[in-house]
């Protein structure tokens, strides 16, 4: 990192900042004293899947976060190629068009970081989410190769699988059927608990001051263990 991005103040972009793991991640990071572009902060923030959403980035960026997804739950046979691309356009283009647009900033950084959320789904699916599986695994596959082509102008990229969180992704309202499942979850997380956003904003936080300076390309399994725990009998 050059003496110029060690003295100004740092920058970050955080897309799908308005929800509850993005707006952990942009308290974090004020916290610090980052300067967080607030073009992706109010009700008015641009449609991420469209590329001329980024045609205004700051021009030195030093961290890049990709939070926006969404879900559609639905058995594959009867879901429509609309709500698939409506799914990949959101998960997997719009981060796609986000790190291509940020790329000069992130170069100008001197030591920029790039993050998206992805999620258990894409190695442990669940029923009716062909899409979004599909979808975050494509967006795994974007980070390795992100780490290949950039690592050369000092940037480093990352995927966070993600567990399930407290309280929900989105505003949304309260499906029991999604209350059932996450205490199911919980019961057989050996931890019992779900995952604070705070501590995700953590990590994220600790990369950009540093963390990622030798660490590039990894998918790391952020969640207490819920999808190793195979032990078939009552403990």
């Amino acid at each position: 990192m050059n003496d110029m991005a060690k003295k100004r103040q740092k920058t970050a972009v955080v897309v799908g900042a308005n929800a509850n793991l993005g707006s952990a991640i942009v308290k974090a990071l004020k916290d610090k004293g980052w300067v967080v572009d607030p073009t992706w902060l109010g009700p008015d923030r641009p449609d991420g899947r469209k590329e001329e959403s980024y045609k205004h980035l700051p021009p030195v960026i030093d961290l890049a976060v990709y939070v926006a997804g969404i879900n559609e739950i639905s058995p594959t046979q009867d879901l429509s190629l609309e709500k698939w691309q409506s799914v990949m356009d959101t998960n997997l283009t719009g981060a796609f068009l986000f790190a291509k647009n940020a790329f000069e900033g992130m170069k100008a950084s001197g030591g920029a970081t790039f993050v998206a959320i992805s999620s258990i789904n894409s190695v442990h699916p669940y029923p009716g989410r062909a899409a979004y599986t599909a979808s975050k695994a494509g967006l795994e596959g974007l980070i390795r190769a992100l780490a290949i082509e950039w690592g050369e102008h000092g940037i480093s990229t990352h995927a966070i699988r993600l567990g399930h969180l407290k309280g929900l992704m989105k505003k949304l309202k309260t499906n029991p059927k999604l209350a059932g499942l996450l205490d199911a979850v919980v019961e057989e997380t050996p931890l019992h608990t779900l995952i604070d956003p705070a501590t995700v904003a953590s990590y994220i936080l600790w990369l950009a001051e540093g963390g990622s300076r030798n660490i590039s390309g990894c998918v790391i399994d952020f969640e207490p263990a819920y999808t190793i725990n195979r032990y078939p009998i009552e403990r």
